[in-house]
């Protein structure tokens, strides 16, 4: 097999699982630390690891420094102790891969209380990929390329031919986990002339899970609030959401796409309904925007389109009620009867009986 490359400086982060430490203060200021590859050295592992799994990840990744052909087989296998101590091994997840056409790769679990291997099918799982976690809580497990590619185990370690059940050791065997260690596999394997130091190096830093409102950062072992008109769930995503076109929230405010404009004024014409968003008042109503929660219906003898920031007046001699007026065509006049006299005249003309009228009609 040919590991895929589209840049000379390609980067692979290989793992993310989730540990609870309370010792890695100085991981979470200092940020990735180097993961040396030497030549010659079969199986090298990193120090013991406080590991429990709750709500802190481990994290690695293999930078691909130049192109590789052919260079035979390496494995990274995921280790969990109850204490540090090889007697004390509990499980382990490993990935196993060939570069060599004609040989296969492999992702599967291990748990060692049973000797049970339950071996992932899914073949998107088997080429190494530019960025993978494993969250031992989850059902996927196993989660590639900021999750295009989820690879779960339960499925098919439910019930194996032998009757064990791996899926269920392996989830008891949590409650027993407290450390962690990482081991490497590879000149044993690796074809002569080859050497991994020559073609990768690899990084791992433990990172604790953010707020809401923040992400983590790639480059420092810190969550960062996220920027204005931006929200995040939080958790362990390494960027934030922009809020849709026109809609704002505060930085590190907004945790999902229902705070944005939540707290960002109305324009004039609209106001704010029960999710903060900003609404445009109906026709005969009017708002001067804001933080207003509801619109005003426009007074008597005015009128209003939808969406008007304040009313505007009947011509002279017409008259409208309080909210009815969507339009000037709205405002109707209003005649005086001289009590049969004949003599007919806009209610404008008779000032004492105008004032009677108009207030008797805005009543109705």
């Amino acid at each position: 097999m040919v590991i895929p490359q589209k840049n000379k400086m390609k980067t692979l982060i290989l793992f993310a699982a989730i540990v609870s430490t309370a010792h890695t203060t100085g991981w979470l200021e200092t940020g990735w630390r180097e993961f040396k590859l030497e030549t010659g050295d079969h199986s090298h592992s990193s120090p013991y690891v406080d590991f429990n799994p709750l709500d802190t990840r481990i994290q690695m990744r293999l930078t691909q420094l130049r192109e590789v052909e052919d260079m035979g087989q390496f494995g990274v296998e995921y280790e969990f102790f109850e204490e540090e101590k090889r007697s004390s091994f509990v499980s382990s997840v490993n990935f196993d891969w060939h570069t060599k056409s004609g040989h296969k790769s492999g992702v599967f679990l291990h748990v060692a209380k049973d000797f049970s291997d339950c071996i992932e099918e899914n073949p998107d799982m088997l080429v190494i990929p530019s960025w993978a976690s494993i969250d031992l809580n989850s059902d996927y497990t196993v989660e590639l390329n900021n999750g295009e590619v989820r690879g779960s185990f339960k499925k098919g370690c439910e019930v194996a031919e032998d009757g064990s059940d791996t899926w269920l050791s392996w989830k008891r065997s949590l409650e027993k986990i407290r450390k962690l260690a990482v081991k490497v596999t590879d000149t044993k394997f690796v074809a002569p002339g080859f050497s991994l130091e020559d073609y990768f190096t690899m990084e791992y830093r433990l990172v604790k899970a953010c707020q809401v409102g923040t992400y983590l950062s790639d480059e420092v072992s810190v969550c960062l609030d996220c920027n204005a008109d931006h929200y995040s769930e939080g958790g362990y995503a390494n960027s934030c959401n922009p809020c849709p076109s026109g809609a704002m929230v505060p930085a590190g405010v907004g945790f999902n796409e229902s705070n944005c404009t939540y707290w960002a004024p109305c324009p004039g014409g609209y106001y704010q309904d029960e999710a903060g968003r900003c609404e445009m008042c109906s026709a005969g109503h009017y708002s001067g925007g804001d933080d207003a929660l509801f619109c005003h219906p426009c007074p008597c003898d005015s009128y209003a389109e939808p969406g008007a920031r304040h009313c505007s007046v009947c011509p002279e001699g017409t008259v409208v009620r309080s909210g009815k007026g969507t339009a000037a065509s709205d405002c109707t006049e209003i005649k005086i009867d001289d009590g049969g006299s004949g003599a007919v005249g806009f209610y404008s003309k008779v000032s004492v009986i105008q004032a009677f009228l108009v207030s008797a009609y805005c009543l109705l």
